[in-house]
């Protein structure tokens, strides 16, 4: 499960494995997911394995792309992944 929390300024991601959040920015039509995020219920930064990789960002990047505004306003954005912090 994807989706957007803290006012839309980051984004959790939940599966069998744990609970991911990431923080997100959205600038115009694109949002910027950043890396490295955290992990657990008392989130503890966390760097993604290869294998977390190619599970969750493709999940997220899908989720962020297609959002439906208030469940009816489908938009379309364009999403970058990047590493580092927002300074």
């Amino acid at each position: 499960m994807v989706r957007l929390v803290a006012r839309n300024e980051g984004v959790e991601y939940r599966d069998r494995h744990g609970v991911y959040h990431f923080d997100v920015s959205r600038v115009a039509r694109e949002w910027t997911v950043l890396l490295p995020g955290s992990k657990g219920e008392n989130p503890v930064p966390h760097e993604l394995t290869l294998e977390e990789e190619r599970r969750i960002l493709p999940r997220i990047t899908g989720y962020l792309s297609r959002i439906k505004w208030f469940g009816v306003f489908p938009r379309s954005y364009s999403v970058r992944i990047r590493r580092g912090s927002t300074a």
